[in-house]
């Protein structure tokens, strides 16, 4: 997994909103599409993957994630582009972790 994964990837990954209170991302839902994305272009299955809690579903916030992958810690960097109901479309770039 030397290269870096690039992918765009929709899931359901809103957590609704309370009153008064903004859509927020939910971490899991964010850890599924990375796994997802990962295996489909390099085969290997992250199953560690960690992604904060309270990201707002809002189109262009940017967060990361962390997983390990074969050569050890990466990074995935998480752009939102589209929100729709509750589905979430994120552009995916996952790097090694700078050390």
């Amino acid at each position: 997994m030397r290269r870096a994964c690039l992918g765009i990837a929709c899931l359901a990954a809103l957590l609704p909103a309370g009153c008064g209170e903004e859509a927020t991302v939910r971490p899991e839902g964010a850890a599924r599409t990375i796994v997802r994305v990962v295996s489909k272009q390099t085969g290997f299955r992250p199953d560690d993957v960690r992604c904060p809690s309270g990201v707002e579903a809002k189109v262009g916030v940017k967060f990361e994630c962390e997983f390990t992958g074969p050569e050890g810690p990466y990074v995935a960097h998480m752009k939102i582009l589209e929100v729709e109901g509750e589905k979430v479309l994120f552009d995916i770039r996952t790097r090694p972790r700078a050390r």
